[in-house]
């Protein structure tokens, strides 16, 4: 918590005219390098441990990011289990194309992807919630660091009552993470735009003047 809001404050000192929301990303179905049980390379996050992050964040003015992997379990079927919590006002849905896998691959070793399609399952499902039950608009984040890992990126439309993020995930130097963010967010450009820095793997790790300075300037900054 304390890094959490330093980081917030070093965003604010760097853009005063931006206000800056501080967040926390958990990940809610975690994928795997064996199969398990059932096959799906998955096991889930146990609801009461999603509660406490939920009531945390709620207690300390936080938004709260469920990240889904998906191993080879549906959209639909992940999108279950998470959805009594995204009737909270605060939680919003974060999706990992990384380790949605395919027959015959295993999660930490293919690079898995999601279609355009699959990820407007997600935004259908957040515009309905945010419909019914009269929320605010939520958030939906979608990590990408491959050209590949979206699959019809071209094919996505943003949906009232959605706020769509593409984070350009991925570590590395300065120039191979800026490289990255022209080519996935700034010739690519959907919704809004995302990038996440890595305190370990990122050598060195970028300002916050440096990561406003990006174009566009980014919506939504993680740190891991």
């Amino acid at each position: 918590m304390p890094l959490l809001l330093a980081e917030a404050a070093n965003y604010e000192a760097a853009d005063p005219t931006r206000p800056v929301i501080p967040g926390f990303e958990v990940i809610a179905t975690v994928a795997q390098g064996s199969p398990g049980s059932d096959g799906s390379f998955l096991l889930a996050t146990d609801t009461k441990t999603l509660n406490e992050y939920a009531d945390f964040a709620e207690a300390n003015g936080l938004l709260l990011f469920l990240d889904l992997q998906f191993g080879r379990k549906s959209i639909e079927a992940e999108l279950a289990k998470v959805r009594p919590l995204l009737s909270r006002p605060h939680v919003h849905l974060a999706l990992d194309p990384e380790f949605a896998i395919r027959a015959g691959e295993t999660p930490g070793i293919h690079i898995g992807e999601l279609s355009a399609e699959e990820i407007a399952v997600a935004q259908e499902l957040l515009a309905q919630l945010v419909r019914e039950e009269s929320l605010p608009p939520k958030i939906l984040i979608v990590h990408q660091f491959r050209e590949d890992m979206i699959l019809g990126k071209e094919r996505l439309r943003e949906i009232p009552g959605v706020q769509l993020v593409i984070d350009a995930d991925g570590h590395g130097s300065p120039k191979l993470k800026i490289d990255s963010y022209i080519f996935l967010i700034q010739e690519q450009p959907v919704g809004f735009s995302g990038f996440k820095l890595f305190y370990r793997q990122d050598e060195p790790l970028m300002t916050p003047r440096e990561v406003l300075a990006l174009s566009p300037s980014p919506d939504l900054i993680i740190y891991q």
